[in-house]
């Protein structure tokens, strides 16, 4: 039942529900601050703290309204008003540039893989001490390992393959060799077969004379006819066996393949080697090329199995690790996060950003004071050390670097901090708070001066601010007395008396 009728309060908006807290919270503060008395509240302490509020207690209000009534009707009754002062002295000013910044680290480094995979496993925490070129995590390198196992198979091959083809491309070059010794001996075969013919043609012709002559019968001229025509064939024979292993290694075919002729039989030869060993040239070329490709396959899944260990790129410690044990890592950044960032110990440096508008006051070696919120009472000192030459289109700033001097293990990266930078010389300069002043007309203001226990108003000229003070550049003196306050009572002429100095 309870549940059904606080059922509504599930369909109020958020933002609703925070309004309606704060007024209840309010309600609650005003009936506590009005209701309980001393008494009581002196025994409630953790109530006070919660429930009650000076302000918002009517008797408090009215108490104080009532003080500050009797004190004006005395004042209004003496004629004199009691005004708060300060007496005017000039200051030793450094003038300085404050500046919100961040801590960086000297070196930031991070870690990326190069290879896609499945991260295996960590080896480090954060805020451990590393050395450069420890392992800090790995990927399932298994895919690339049974890779490799293939290649090496395939290199194998590639090497056989081309040692193969380099024997048929030497045995080539020496068949060509023996080609041409071949040639060289089919020519004298064909000469001598030739000389002989015309030997025994001569015979022949010479018997045939004899024949005509009835010198030698019929079978004899036949026979030796007979054995003309044999001879005649031999030298055909002869002639076509050394056309055929003339065949490539002709004048003619040196022409062909677009040679000169050399005069030179060595040079002739080179070169009938090279044009009758293309084909097995070429072919020891490929298996070549598909060994080199072979191995730069090989170096390549090696490399890629080296990748997937992650190494540190300098001593420091482990600032941040993003990945988890099992998760899915793809190779560079892509726009994630890294594996894990590293940073140098070497230290820390202050950098900021400077308004365009404010960089020529910026310098090199320029001394700077850098104060940490979380390090109270403590400052630390720096240099300028580097500028940015570039400023950037959309916020108009420059980045400025600022070297601490001197190493502390309380400063970590990431902390804020105000740096002050000390942008001239030492000067004198008289300031007053900005709440003396009656009026502000640009680089003019008003404020009121005590002399004679009366009140006077003058005209000063007014420079840069300082926090909640500003610099006077005329008007004033040091020998001044300035009244802080009420400063809306006050005219020329008025008697005042000074609560304090």
């Amino acid at each position: 039942m309870l549940k059904e009728r606080l059922g509504f309060l599930s369909k109020i908006p958020f933002f609703s529900k925070i309004v309606i807290s704060s007024l209840i919270y309010l309600g609650l503060t005003i009936l506590y601050s009005n209701l309980t008395w001393a008494e009581l509240r002196g025994k409630l302490p953790l109530l006070n703290r919660m429930f009650y509020s000076k302000f918002l207690s009517f008797s408090e209000q009215y108490k104080k309204f009532t003080e500050i009534k009797k004190e004006a009707e005395a004042q209004t009754e003496s004629g004199v008003v009691s005004v708060q002062t300060l007496n005017i002295s000039e200051e030793t000013i450094t003038p300085t540039m404050s500046f919100s910044a961040v801590l960086e680290p000297i070196e930031r480094v991070d870690v990326f893989t190069k290879v896609s995979g499945r991260l295996e496993q960590i080896y480090v925490k954060e805020g451990d001490a590393i050395k450069k070129g420890q392992k800090l995590a790995k990927l399932d390198s298994m895919t690339f390992e049974l890779d490799l196992a293939k290649q090496k198979a395939s290199l194998d091959s590639a090497k056989a393959l081309y040692q193969l083809s380099k024997d048929k491309y030497e045995i080539a070059r020496r068949n060509v060799e023996i080609k041409l010794g071949e040639a060289d001996k089919r020519i004298g075969l064909y000469q001598k077969a030739l000389a002989e013919q015309s030997r025994f043609a001569e015979i022949v012709r010479k018997k045939e004379i004899l024949w005509t002559e009835k010198a030698i019968s019929d079978e004899e001229i036949e026979n030796l006819r007979l054995e003309l025509s044999s001879r005649e064939l031999s030298s055909s024979n002869a002639k076509r066996d050394l056309e055929m292993i003339l065949v490539g290694i002709r004048d003619e075919d040196i022409v062909a393949a677009g040679y000169s002729v050399p005069t030179a039989k060595k040079e002739k030869i080179d070169l009938l080697k090279t044009i009758n060993t293309r084909i097995e040239k070429s072919e020891m070329e490929v298996a070549a090329t598909n060994l080199r490709a072979s191995e730069v396959n090989l170096q390549s899944t090696e490399m890629l199995i080296k990748e997937a260990v992650l190494y540190s790129p300098l001593d420091g410690l482990v600032a941040k690790i993003n990945k988890t044990t099992g998760e899915l890592i793809n190779a560079g950044s892509g726009g994630s996060p890294p594996v894990m960032t590293v940073i140098s110990n070497d230290g820390v440096y202050v950098d900021f950003a400077v308004n365009e508008g404010d960089l020529g006051k910026i310098k090199k070696g320029q001394n700077a004071i850098v104060s940490v919120d979380s390090i109270p009472n403590r400052q630390f000192k720096g240099v300028v050390k580097k500028i940015s030459p570039l400023v950037d289109q959309k916020t108009h700033t420059a980045d400025v670097k600022v070297e601490l001097l001197g190493r502390s293990s309380e400063l970590k990266p990431g902390m804020f901090v105000r740096a002050e930078i000390q942008i001239g010389e030492n000067k004198t300069a008289i300031l007053i708070p900005l709440t003396s002043l009656v009026s502000v007309d640009d680089k003019e203001g008003s404020v009121f001066v005590m002399k004679d226990k009366k009140s006077f108003k003058k005209t000063i000229k007014l420079g840069e601010k300082k926090d909640d003070r500003v610099f006077v550049e005329e008007g004033l003196s040091a020998d001044e007395i300035l009244i802080l306050s009420p400063i809306n009572r006050l005219y020329d002429g008025l008697s005042v008396m000074p609560k304090f100095q």
